[in-house]
């Protein structure tokens, strides 16, 4: 598949993402995307964008804290 972004050719990986669905942050481990060398767009099929929707709805997930570094930007 070649990126929408920039036309290069995608690559197939398998990693962990951080989606937003509805304004919940989920880290998304062990899922397979193709991924843009050259400009870093990631891309979905719809059949595992439909998993994750389920099991979002379905509540088959766990819940931890993380820490995550956090930079406020101010306006000079």
């Amino acid at each position: 598949m070649k990126c929408s972004a920039c036309h290069e050719e995608m690559i197939e990986k398998t990693g962990e993402l951080d989606l937003r669905v509805a304004g919940k942050l989920y880290l998304v481990r062990g899922i397979a995307y193709e991924e843009c060398p050259s400009c870093g767009e990631k891309v979905l099929t719809p059949e595992v964008s439909q998993s994750i929707y389920d099991k979002i709805i379905n509540g088959e997930f766990t819940e931890k804290a993380i820490r995550i570094p956090i930079l406020e930007m101010s306006r000079a």
